[in-house]
């Protein structure tokens, strides 16, 4: 029998003392598209560093390639050589460079004698590659910045590739759907395909269980450190199958809308022709104790939507929040707070959290004037709250002294809803919230999103995720081209949403 294109061994990883992976086994066989998928802090990240030499295994595990044992630690410097590949979720391309010096980079050729990079050979060998991936049509002197999201996948793909025999190797694709609009990502998978009907084995670590069903031919789940379903085909499975290897137990996305209802109040948030970013006038009124969504492909201005309500970024326009009404000309975070805005940023860790703080002091610092003196800040109120938000939304640890950086993506984002909803906002503006976190931290990030609107908050959705919307929304506003263009009211599913974003002329609007 043909060797595993990859085979991991008994590996293990502990830290100081906690074992955070233990005797974990992974076998991918040549031309398959094989899926790791399990919740944040399952062990899944640490696999993947272990194979790619971040991390140091403990003593006694293996990882070979096409038979060949190539040791532990893996040597990162050798990683190409030994033919492993890795795409990481933001693709590690610089937009200002060209797509040869992306791709050749650290292993430009160069000139006899002067040591000068051989543009021309680099070039040839660029061409060569995306040849190899059917996109020849890309100069290799084009900036990167100046492609289709698609295309950029492809010169991330082309760098892990380069120079080496197609059809062989492993690439492994660690959440980079994430980097792709949804339009695009037919082009991303048509592209794992043709590297797979090569021979070239893919490894896709991911969230979206959706995607899993889509791409995958096996699957393998982690939970808890452990490896507790190895290379399982995804042929009959569903995406209730798949959650329960995640979780070990049923945990679909309920109808919050309907096991949370809410009793709708006036003055919440209003919209005045807000502009800005890449919206062109918006106006809309969301009453308290209800949650609208607003939605659309990646160039509709959705992006620029939730940061011009939190005053992150100034437009024009007016937002009223209750009784308060704010210019954006002149707008501010500060000033948004102070009327009453939590905002839940896409970015968790550059402008959401703290991370080197710990959890208490992330959850309290929004609420030290509130709740504290001018002369002292008070230490049992912040005890208390901060083991209440740890309870609620059931983070792992339950260390309120652990610096945030320590805690898994969900968990982190838990403690992010904790922070805001902690103050009892008027009004709460939501970024994405889910990306990127596990199937049960995403569960308690929508019904905590439901029972903001349930206490008595205005709440702004921005998501692209279908699912989302539908099982917490209300309404549900389309934009395009920075404008709203179609609403959806309840009831309505995921497709509804779905088919409203991707409008057909000739079909009916709900």
């Amino acid at each position: 029998m043909t060797a595993p294109r990859l085979e991991v061994r008994s590996l293990s990883k502990t830290f100081a003392g906690i074992t955070v992976l233990k005797d974990a086994y992974l076998e991918v066989r040549p031309g398959e598209v094989h899926a790791l998928i399990g919740q944040n802090g399952s062990g899944k990240s640490t696999l993947i560093k272990l194979v790619s030499g971040v991390y140091r295994a403990d003593s006694g595990g293996e990882v070979l390639v096409d038979g060949k044992r190539i040791g532990t630690p893996v040597d990162p410097g050798r990683l190409h050589e030994e033919g492993l590949a890795f795409v990481h979720q933001d693709l590690g391309l610089i937009h200002d460079l060209s797509v040869r010096e992306n791709v050749r980079v650290g292993r430009h050729s160069t000139m006899p004698y002067t040591g000068w990079i051989n543009r021309r050979k680099d070039a040839a060998a660029v061409r060569e590659t995306l040849e190899l991936l059917h996109l020849s049509h890309i100069s290799p002197q084009t900036k990167v910045g100046a492609l289709r999201p698609s295309e950029r996948v492809g010169v991330a793909v082309a760098r892990a590739l380069q120079e080496r025999h197609p059809g062989s190797g492993v690439v492994v694709f660690d959440e980079s759907s994430r980097a792709i609009p949804y339009e695009a990502l037919d082009d991303f998978y048509d592209m794992i395909r043709l590297l797979t009907s090569q021979g070239t084995a893919v490894i896709i670590v991911s969230h979206n269980l959706k995607e899993v069903l889509q791409i995958a031919d096996r699957v393998t789940a982690l939970r808890n450190g452990r490896v507790v379903e190895m290379g399982v085909s995804t042929s009959g499975l569903d995406e209730a199958a798949l959650t329960r290897m995640v979780l070990g137990r049923d945990g679909e996305l309920d109808d919050f809308v309907e096991s949370m209802p809410s009793e709708l109040r006036e003055r919440g948030l209003e919209l005045k022709e807000v502009a800005g970013g890449a919206i062109r006038g918006v106006s809309a009124a969301v009453r308290r104790g209800e949650v609208v969504g607003f939605t659309g492909t990646v160039d509709s201005g959705l992006s620029s939507l939730a940061p011009l309500l939190a005053g992150a970024i100034t437009g024009s326009g007016t937002v009223a929040v209750g009784y308060r009404e704010l210019s954006l000309e002149r707008a501010s975070v500060k000033k948004a707070l102070r009327a009453g805005v939590a905002y839940i940023p896409q970015d968790r860790h550059g402008q959401g959290l703290a991370t080197a703080l710990t959890v208490e002091e992330n959850v309290t610092l929004p609420h030290l004037h509130s709740r504290g003196k001018p002369w002292w800040t008070g230490l049992g109120w912040q005890k208390v709250e901060t083991e209440s938000v740890l309870k609620t939304f059931e983070v792992t640890p339950a260390n309120r002294h652990a610096p945030v950086a320590t805690f898994s993506g969900g968990n982190q984002q838990k403690v992010l809803m904790g922070k805001w909803l902690l103050g009892a906002p008027t009004a709460l503006v939501l970024d994405d919230p889910t990306q990127a976190v596990d199937v049960g931290a995403r569960a308690a990030v929508l019904r905590a999103t439901r029972q903001a609107a349930v206490d008595g908050a205005a709440v702004v959705l921005c998501s692209s995720e279908v699912d989302d919307l539908a099982a917490v929304c209300d309404r549900v506003l389309v934009l395009e081209q920075g404008s709203v263009v179609r609403e959806l009211t309840r009831p309505f599913t995921a497709d509804d949403v779905f088919s409203a974003i991707f409008h057909d002329p000739e079909g009916s609007d709900r």
